[in-house]
């Protein structure tokens, strides 16, 4: 039989199949049921009814004779009773002094400080010139001509004086010869202090540059090397410290534990980190730890100051607020205002001092000195520290730089600990809020890791301080039983590291790193400022019966355009009328200021390569005080352009004022 046939058979009788499968296990079932024994061969209702009234009489019947020798109790419970009652011998347990006080050593261990991340990182980019050290002193800028004297515009106010009544004229003669009187002097002072600024020039061929135009600062040589410029290229950061909350966290770890020194146990600020990212083609929340770049630290910052500057530019933030280790030196910037990138919103500009004084001024007569709030000094005393005015400061790395080893700068032997006795420590004063931190992320041509142009940046820092639990002096380690126990694990590592090495460790503590600062780029070689604007001359006239304007001189106005020449390293000012439309780009022969000399030299085949256009201004309108008078006086311009890069710029005269007459030379042109 094929499989086709038994397919088919069991196609046309499955179902026959099932039926008799069915009946033959219901036929089997009925078979094994008939052999089964009935239930009243072995269980009859009567006799179940009798013995179940017989386990209820067993239940209802009286056992206790069978369980009373089981219960019976083997004690008395009177005599227990009574031996309970019974009091206790109080000798053994009696004090001999029973009044007598205990001493109970309760000391605190040492914790580790926390440390609170720096805050309101700052970072901005800037282009100027920087003074250098050179044996031969002699640089590109100083061996061009010199440039000609200025031609005087020649400028006479036209005025009408208003009408005025014979009653009053007498008085307005007098007012005038008053002012006459005033505006002589005033012209002879001037002419003094032009006399002083001429004698301070330099005698460097070349017309002198006005020093009231030098916002930066003066370098000097050390006697070996004279002064030269230098490219000052880079991204400026500047960020708070937050002082106040590590004196706190100060306090509480170390001002009640055991073995407090006062010299030790304050924050000794060390040293501080920077990293940069890269944020041209990503975002901040996209950045991983590997975008970020070490850029800063305080050594490598000391010795470029140090090595290749020809000096500091002076300080502008109070001492108070802050350190030598972690505010860097301003460098020594030349012609401009530095005050932009060395300061801090969030930092005062009067030392705490000077604050108070000036909270003392305000008090009334009565309340200004009390026994309450006045202070005795000695001799010689000008407040501080008690120790001569002098506050306490240890800058770490200027030691070391000089050659100074850590252990001779903390301290010889016991010395420390003595003088940290008798001094007081910063955390029994008052601290300030916040100090500066403050760095500079140079672009350097060796340095393929430099900031590059049209690229965009962000930076993080932050601050490092001398372990005060394991302190670089060994005479000043804090006794391990007086350490806490995740103090001591770490500071026994440290231990046997020091005595592997035969050389103390110098143990760092780090904060966290800050937030990201905002985006920050380096600027362009181009700058400019707005001048006067001239609204030209137009006159109503009339086309098919409408009103128009007939524009018969067209609106100008006047801009210094500054470019900066990498080349000679000096700034190429070119004063230019502009229309709307104009391009401020310039070729031909140009200014250009010597910034070591102060002396404005003349560069032939100059080229301003900016692209940044004008779009359209406005002011310049005639500012009336009387209607019949004509005045010289006129409202301030505001200019929209097109910058180098693409953006919407609008800069007003008024912003502009300062740096348009510096660069425009605008008192030497009589304007």
């Amino acid at each position: 039989m094929n499989a086709e046939k038994l397919q088919g058979f069991l196609f046309h009788h499955g179902e026959k199949f099932v039926v008799f499968v069915v009946m033959a296990a219901s036929g089997y079932m009925v078979w094994a049921g008939l052999g089964i024994e009935s239930i009243k061969d072995k269980y009859q209702p009567d006799q179940l009814t009798s013995d179940a009234q017989q386990v209820l009489a067993s239940i209802d019947e009286d056992h206790t004779a069978a369980v009373v020798d089981e219960r019976r109790p083997d004690n008395d419970i009177v005599v227990d009773t009574m031996k309970n009652k019974t009091p206790v011998n109080p000798s053994p347990y009696k004090l001999k002094h029973l009044l007598e006080r205990k001493s109970i050593q309760v000391t605190i261990p040492r914790q580790d400080p926390l440390l609170a991340a720096p805050r309101a990182v700052i970072a901005s980019g800037h282009l100027t010139t920087i003074a250098g050290l050179s044996t031969s002193g002699s640089y590109k800028l100083a061996d061009l001509e010199g440039a000609e004297a200025l031609e005087v515009v020649e400028t006479q106010p036209v005025r009408r004086p208003p009408r005025r009544s014979r009653r009053n004229m007498m008085m307005g003669m007098e007012e005038d010869m008053m002012m006459m009187e005033e505006e002589m002097m005033m012209e002879d002072e001037m002419m003094d202090m032009d006399m002083m600024d001429m004698s301070m020039t330099t005698t460097a061929a070349g017309r002198p540059f006005a020093p009231d135009g030098d916002l930066g600062m003066r370098p000097m040589g050390d006697g070996k090397k004279q002064p030269v410029p230098r490219l000052g290229w880079f991204i400026a950061g500047r960020a708070l410290l937050p002082h106040g909350d590590v004196i706190a966290s100060f306090r509480d770890s170390f001002l009640d534990a055991d073995g407090f020194n006062g010299m030790r146990d304050q924050p000794m600020y060390y040293d501080y980190q920077v990293q940069r990212a890269d944020i041209t083609d990503k975002s901040v929340d996209q950045l991983q730890e590997a975008d970020w770049v070490d850029r800063n630290n305080r050594l490598d910052d000391l010795f470029r100051a140090y090595s290749k500057w020809a000096g500091f530019a002076p300080e502008l933030v109070p001492e108070d607020y802050r350190d030598d280790n972690i505010t860097t030196y301003v460098p020594p910037v030349l012609l401009d205002d530095y005050t932009a990138f060395s300061l801090h919103p969030d930092i005062p500009m009067t030392s705490v001092r000077e604050q108070e004084m000036e909270a003392a001024r305000e008090l009334p007569v009565e309340e200004a000195i009390t026994r309450d709030n006045v202070e005795l000094a000695g001799p010689g005393a000008v407040g501080g520290l008690g120790m001569g005015g002098m506050d306490y400061e240890m800058d770490f790395g200027m030691e070391e730089d000089m050659g100074m080893g850590m252990d001779e700068m903390m301290g010889m032997g016991g010395m420390g600990m003595a003088f940290g006795a008798m001094m007081p420590n910063a955390l029994t004063r008052d601290a300030v809020e916040n100090k500066l931190l403050r760095f500079f992320d140079f672009v350097v041509p060796s340095d393929k890791s430099s900031p590059m142009p049209r690229r965009s940046y962000v930076y993080r820092i932050r601050y490092g301080l001398i372990d005060p639990n394991f302190p670089v002096n060994q005479t000043q380690q804090p006794k391990v039983s007086t350490l806490s126990d995740d103090v001591y694990k770490r500071i026994r590592l440290l231990m046997e590291q020091s005595e592997k090495d035969n050389k103390r460790v110098l143990s760092v503590r780090w904060s966290d790193w800050s937030e990201p600062s905002e985006p920050a780029s380096l600027p362009w070689l181009t700058n400019y400022y707005v001048g006067p604007v001239d609204r030209g001359r137009s006159q109503p006239s009339e086309v098919r019966g409408r009103p128009v304007e007939f524009t018969r001189k067209p609106p100008k106005a006047k801009v210094a355009n500054v470019t900066f020449n990498p080349g000679y390293l000096g700034r190429m000012p070119h004063w230019m009328d502009v229309t709307a439309g104009s391009v401020l780009a310039f070729k031909g022969e140009a200014e250009i200021i010597d910034p070591i000399a102060l002396a404005v030299k003349k560069l032939p085949e100059a080229q301003m390569n900016s692209a940044s256009t004008v779009i359209d201004f406005d002011g310049g309108r005639e500012l009336k005080i009387v209607e019949d008078e004509v005045s010289t006086l006129r409202e301030p311009g505001v200019m929209l352009l097109f910058d180098e890069n693409g953006g919407l710029r609008v800069r007003d005269e008024r912003e502009d004022q300062r740096m348009y007459r510096i660069y425009s030379f605008s008192k030497e042109r009589g304007l």
